[in-house]
């Protein structure tokens, strides 16, 4: 697919900003409006990576040991509950949705945190992926615990002031704790500073804001479920991975996505990273992930 192609097709549905780098080299551009590269809007689940991408940050200082340990250690009431499976929860099954709780509708209590850790574990940790907001939430309270703070000044000290991301609007669960999940609003330009540090493997100009080793045990499969024939889909720590088998060549790579089409991409092998901000209905919106795919399908094929 050329990229004359892909402009038509991008501008058939609601996509509001489709942009492409070769390293440093924006390729491709589709710009709707102005109003999408500066003003904020909600990215829904790319919150989960941020997340993921903080508690990296927390990892890096010392602030947070062992990913390997109990969550109880952070939420002493689970053990009130004296339920053997819940105990076994740890950081790593949060990160990566394995946690085995029952997801429930959480945005709906008057406690966030205390109705996620009430909900019965369903799956042995661990055992089993199921992609929940509730996990993600536990993560941002973590956050809170462990600096002191809020998440979002944590976060703008350690990642936003240094990626230089300052138009941002992130939404708080009635206990004043940052939802974890689906509520950072930001701009276009400020998904492409997060895509560079993911494809950058966590530099920012020439500053190392999260570890290249943690970059690189969040983007691993630690869950895969074969989609299709020729894929294999996976889930990281809150970053989603797929690989492509194509006439006998792979191609990986892993992003993050929140609802209604908002994408980035990275693919390291090729120095590709790629942002798109849509607004689409659930049936197109995946397409961005569609189109980004034809790309690398005829790239790959040359």
């Amino acid at each position: 697919m050329s990229f004359n192609e892909l402009e038509k097709k991008v501008k058939k549905i609601k996509i509001e900003g489709f942009v492409i780098y070769k390293g440093n080299t924006r390729i491709f551009e589709y710009l709707k409006n102005k109003k999408v590269v500066e003003n904020p809007t909600k990215v829904y689940s790319i919150t989960k990576s941020i997340v993921s991408i903080l508690i990296g940050i927390m990892v890096d200082k010392g602030l947070i040991k062992n990913i390997h340990e109990p969550i109880y250690n952070y939420f002493p009431e689970i053990l009130e509950f004296n339920d053997p499976m819940k105990e076994e929860i740890t950081l790593f099954h949060l990160l990566t949705m394995t946690s085995g709780l029952q997801v429930g509708k959480f945005q709906s209590s008057k406690n966030w945190v205390k109705f996620i850790l009430e909900q019965p574990v369903i799956d042995r940790p661990g055992s089993t992926f199921e992609y929940n907001s509730g996990n993600s939430h536990l993560l941002s309270a973590i956050i809170q615990k462990v600096s002191g703070g809020s998440t979002a000044s944590f976060a703008e000290e350690f990642l936003f002031h240094p990626l230089g991301i300052k138009k941002y609007i992130w939404v708080k669960d009635p206990q004043g704790i940052h939802e974890g999940g689906f509520s950072i609003s930001l701009n276009l330009e400020d998904m492409v500073k997060f895509g560079f540090l993911l494809l950058n493997e966590g530099q920012c100009k020439s500053n190392q804001v999260v570890s290249s080793n943690w970059i690189h045990e969040a983007k691993k499969p630690y869950k895969q479920f074969e989609a299709e024939e020729d894929r294999t889909a996976g889930y990281g720590y809150q970053l989603w991975t797929c690989e492509i088998t194509n006439s006998n060549t792979k191609i990986e790579y892993y992003y993050a996505n929140g609802l209604y089409g908002q994408y980035i991409f990275i693919v390291p092998k090729l120095n590709i990273m790629a942002v798109a901000k849509s607004y689409l209905q659930d049936d197109q919106s995946s397409a961005p992930k569609l189109f980004f795919e034809e790309l690398l399908h005829s790239w790959k094929d040359e």
